[in-house]
């Protein structure tokens, strides 16, 4: 089987690659794995199934001095993963063929001679020159957050969250103008401009800023915590998505969700249901995978989850379940049964 595999910019600054669904379904359980150069050079890299990373390529992306949106080719081959660069795609410069007809011709005496010139494309001349109608880089962390690209610029992202979405439209600080994100912020659309940490002093006051060292920060605390699109609009809200408004976010999560961060998570996936919808408990597992649980976490978490007092699931056979209600439904029942608790020990301690 082989893979394809885009580098970001956070895979070349710290040498890792994402868990993809490829390298998710062939490295389950291996914590260790070789991988293999064309030169036959090996790298020993680390499973980091918590973080959803890869770790220890760096060496091979300055071996072959590899840049962003480059593609390596992973082939897996028994234990091992062959990797191979992509060549990049440079057009040649070369001159134009001269037709040996037209060269034993001679012109006329007197008459100039036409000479054909072949233009180079815009690229070559100007090949460091962004391209119009490329789409940022953070596009592919933003999917990994449930967030989708519809085109641009302005740059159009929607995260489906079943009744309702989470839309973003983006710009990158200098490409169009900021009035190209009026009509957006009009129809309820978040709207942010891009840019790295170094240059978020030079967006205009009043218009929220997002950067890709935060979003790619968010798709790594996605491994420890239950994130969503909803967090990411939660910030979105506050007016910027940058490294310290994470910093703070990953502060709160800690404590709120240090001891209760499983139930939370296996809660989302939950939601994702529909009502009276039928799911095996492997099929689950390898959902719950996808958030960093692990399979004995889930299994404790669905045994408790089909006892009162929550009694979300029903259990049909053994490794089959459905779910009875949706998970906003049992938690209000689950709160007015709190509540209810909660009264009668105050009349109970009220009387004695």
């Amino acid at each position: 089987m082989t893979a394809r595999y885009v580098l970001t910019s956070a895979c070349i600054q710290s040498g890792t690659m994402a868990l993809t669904a490829s390298l998710r379904q062939r490295l389950l359980g291996r914590e260790r794995v070789r991988f293999v150069d064309e030169d036959g050079e090996a790298y020993e890299v680390e499973v980091d199934w918590k973080g959803g990373l890869v770790r220890g390529l760096g060496p091979y992306y300055a071996k072959r001095r590899l840049a962003v949106n480059e593609v390596v080719l992973l082939h897996f081959r028994g234990e091992e993963v062959e990797l191979k660069a992509l060549p990049r795609s440079l057009p040649r410069l070369e001159r134009p063929r001269e037709d040996p007809k037209e060269a034993k011709e001679e012109a006329p005496r007197g008459e100039k001679r036409r000479v054909r010139v072949t233009p180079y494309p815009k690229e070559v001349l100007f090949p460091h020159e962004p391209k119009a109608l490329e789409p940022p880089g953070v596009t592919e962390d933003l999917r990994r957050l449930g967030f989708l690209l519809e085109g641009g610029p302005p740059w159009l992202y929607k995260a489906p969250l079943g009744r309702r979405q989470v839309a973003l439209a983006l710009l990158r600080l200098g490409e169009g103008k900021v009035e190209d994100l009026r009509p957006y912020r009009a129809q309820g659309t978040h709207v942010a401009l891009l840019a790295p940490e170094s240059e978020k002093e030079a967006v205009p006051p009043g218009l929220a800023y997002l950067s890709p060292e935060a979003v790619n920060r968010l798709v790594r605390l996605k491994g420890r915590f239950p994130l969503s699109a909803l967090d990411l609009e939660d910030l979105l809200r506050q007016g910027r998505v940058d490294l310290e408004a994470v910093e703070a976010l990953e502060d709160r999560l800690v404590a709120e969700l240090s001891e209760r961060g499983a139930l939370a998570a296996l809660l989302l996936l939950f939601s994702r249901k529909r009502l009276g919808e039928v799911f095996l408990l492997p099929d689950l597992e390898a959902e719950a995978l996808e958030e960093g649980l692990i399979p004995e976490v889930v299994r404790q978490g669905v045994e408790l989850f089909a006892q009162p007092p929550f009694l979300l699931l029903k259990r049909l056979s053994p490794g089959e379940f459905l779910l009875r209600q949706e998970v906003e439904e049992a938690l209000r029942d689950l709160k007015a049964f709190s509540e209810g608790i909660l009264a009668r020990l105050s009349r109970v301690r009220g009387g004695a």
